[in-house]
């Protein structure tokens, strides 16, 4: 499976090595991934069938997770026009983290500025909906690495049927905490910048005046979006 070309035919708006970063990040190109808030499965599905099975499983108890090689949050999915059935399909997972990426990074460009540290506070907003949590964890500076990946990308075989019908859901086990995906509504076309090295030494939050606080997954952390 060419991720290149996929990621350039199905998110033509983001620079590719930008996507395929976030994508070795959030999943390492695994398709049928999932992230679970506040757990994690025993194992990752293997092929769509038990990806979509896991899915809906995971919604009958409650959980809060992501899908697919950009880990798009469940929320995200009908506004985006996605669903369980569909999400993991690797073109239509590109084009909706494309989509979100692509969102935060014009707030972000109409709040910073300079481009690579517009796309810097867009990847902690596509990791937890706002500029300063994604720093704080460590996931900016994974994202920018990972752009520097110059390893192979594995390639996804082809799906082989199961015996029998019946695809069972994969049972829970254990904690982890990973952010949520939330984002607001693209208001203009803008491409996603690709990754380059900054100036100064390792990736830091933007600065800018915060406007109050909002809670995301439950912490109090500064809100610097711009309230879209």
């Amino acid at each position: 499976m060419d991720f290149v070309a996929i990621a350039q035919q199905c998110a033509p708006n983001i620079a590719p090595q930008t996507l395929l970063a976030v994508a070795r990040v959030e999943s390492s190109f695994n398709p049928y991934a999932i992230g679970v808030v506040g757990g994690r499965l025993e194992r990752q599905p293997r092929n769509h069938a038990e990806a979509v099975a896991t899915a809906r499983h995971l919604e009958n108890l409650g959980y809060n997770f992501s899908l697919g090689a950009t880990q798009v949050n469940r929320y995200n999915l009908a506004k985006y026009n996605e669903s369980y059935e569909t999400i993991f399909d690797v073109c239509r997972n590109f084009r909706t983290g494309g989509a979100i990426l692509e969102d935060c990074f014009v707030r972000a460009k109409r709040k910073f500025g300079d481009d690579q540290a517009a796309l810097r506070a867009a990847f902690s907003c596509y990791y937890s909906g706002n500029y300063v949590t994604g720093f704080q964890h460590g996931y900016v500076q994974k994202v920018v690495a990972a752009a520097a990946d110059n390893r192979p990308i594995s390639v996804v075989p082809n799906v082989v049927p199961l015996a029998g019908g019946r695809v069972s859901p994969l049972p829970l086990t254990g904690r982890q905490s990973e952010g949520d995906v939330v984002s607001g509504k693209v208001k203009e076309t803008q491409s996603v910048r690709k990754v380059v090295p900054m100036p100064r030494g390792p990736a830091e939050p933007p600065k800018g005046g915060a406007r109050g606080s909002v809670k995301y997954d439950g912490t109090e952390v500064a809100d610097e979006t711009d309230g879209n």
